[in-house]
């Protein structure tokens, strides 16, 4: 269950982070538009799933070796566990404060907080990518990763193909 919940929050965060790109795509058809409001309308939410995910994925870890904090502290100083850890307190971060009375309380600052979840995405990857003897999975969420940023990119860059 370890391993599965660390994926699932994986998944959700890649699938959270390319929405925009989707609807970017899905807006260009007739009836992607009615599809497109409703996933930016519950992106925040496969975002909190990703979160709650992460924590689980921690109580697993945390419950594998006995409770130890000391040796959880130790593992936190290794490239492999330290991402994690990383990933881990920013999704903390992240969760906390985007709610409204978050959201409304960082003002123009929420922005960057929410640009983190980037950071996330990274340190959560580059985890699984370091503990994980077989990387082919890992390495297809990247590619996915990959694909819809250029793709976002692409779209703000070039305005003209972002039009139908």
């Amino acid at each position: 269950m370890m391993q599965r919940s660390g994926v699932l929050s994986v998944q959700l965060l890649v699938f959270s982070l390319s929405i925009t790109p989707i609807t970017l795509l899905l807006k260009r058809y007739d009836g992607g538009k009615s599809v497109s409001r409703w996933l930016l309308a519950k992106r925040k939410y496969f975002g909190l799933a990703a979160a709650a995910y992460a924590a689980i994925h921690t109580l697993f870890y945390l419950r594998f070796i006995s409770w130890d904090l000391e040796l959880a502290w130790l593992e936190a100083l290794d490239w492999p566990f330290g991402t994690g850890w990383i990933a881990m307190v920013a999704f903390l971060i992240l969760a906390i404060f985007s709610n409204g009375w978050g959201v409304s309380l960082l003002g123009k600052a929420w922005k960057p907080v929410q640009r983190g979840s980037y950071i996330i995405a990274v340190a959560s990857l580059a985890h699984w990518f370091l503990l994980d003897f077989f990387i082919d999975d890992v390495l297809v969420w990247i590619v996915v990763l990959g694909f819809a940023k250029t793709l976002h990119v692409a779209f703000r860059i070039y305005p003209l193909f972002s039009k139908r």
